[in-house]
């Protein structure tokens, strides 16, 4: 399979919340992964592809979660022999958020970026 993305994504497990756009229903969540466009989190539902959601991902910087708006592109189901209960992960891609979480996202994505790079340098 040929790699599509244009930037790496980083593990990165923070607290977040999420809705589906339309939707009042606020549901908590965690995320797997970031890129500079894109965020990989879990779900209790299955979404389509295209639907629209709203994230809210807590950078842990002791200011309040960044606001995102992105497109599901895929949903798939996590196997396991200790999940109680039906667990998805989302591939999102960002596609709104204003400026300063824009700003402050993008600043959290580049420090993780010099975080991983320094590991590379240090071997």
């Amino acid at each position: 399979m040929i790699e599509k993305r244009k930037y790496p994504r980083f593990q990165l497990k923070v607290n977040a919340s999420y809705k589906a756009v339309g939707s009042n229903e606020v549901k908590l969540s965690k995320t797997r992964n970031i890129s500079a466009e894109g965020v990989c989190f879990e779900s209790h539902e299955k979404f389509n592809t295209g639907a629209q959601v709203n994230l809210k991902v807590d950078l842990g910087d002791k200011l309040s979660p960044v606001n995102l708006v992105g497109e599901i592109r895929w949903s798939e189901e996590i196997k396991g022999p200790n999940l109680k209960e039906k667990m998805f992960i989302n591939g999102v891609k960002l596609v709104d958020m204003d400026k300063s979480d824009e700003s402050r996202f993008l600043k959290y994505y580049c420090d993780k970026m010099i975080e991983k790079l320094s590991g590379y340098l240090k071997m």
